[in-house]
């Protein structure tokens, strides 16, 4: 498969955070597929840069995690090669986005990101879809599915 005949979406950090769980949390059969369809090369990934300040931040309060856990966790995002930079027409469209449903510029940009790229946002945040399932675009996690 060429990389224009795959599908592609944003993915937040909802969704990348449950690689690194070490709980059976909700919804993580979805995210591991998530990340093996993307290393078979079946769907390409982005997130917006900032998708590695949120999980470092995340992981740095899981008590039981040791720095070197974190440092491979983070590594393994940067070896992925998904995080794109926020450019001016993500960021003001992330701004309005913001303030038109009430939520974070921070969640907005992911799927600023994701009406930019001209794809879905994957999200396992339930509050944060909630507030934007009538936004085309936004799919919640446990609807992926990928057909061959």
């Amino acid at each position: 498969m060429t990389s224009q005949s795959r599908i592609k979406f944003v993915v937040d950090a909802s969704v990348i955070l449950k690689w690194f769980s070490q709980d059976r949390e909700k919804d993580l059969e979805k995210a591991l597929q998530i990340r093996e369809d993307f290393r078979s090369r079946k769907i390409d990934l982005y997130a917006p840069g900032l998708l590695i300040y949120e999980t470092a931040n995340v992981l740095r309060y899981k008590k039981a995690l040791k720095d070197d856990l974190i440092l491979k966790a983070i590594d393994s995002i940067y070896a992925m090669d998904i995080m794109i930079p926020v450019n001016h027409q993500i960021m003001n469209s992330a701004l309005k986005l913001a303030r038109q449903h009430e939520i974070t510029v921070y969640d907005s940009a992911y799927l600023s990101c994701a009406q930019y790229a001209g794809c879905f946002l994957i999200t396992a945040d339930k509050r944060f879809y909630q507030k934007l399932k009538e936004v085309p675009g936004i799919m919640y996690i446990s609807r992926y599915d990928v057909q061959e």
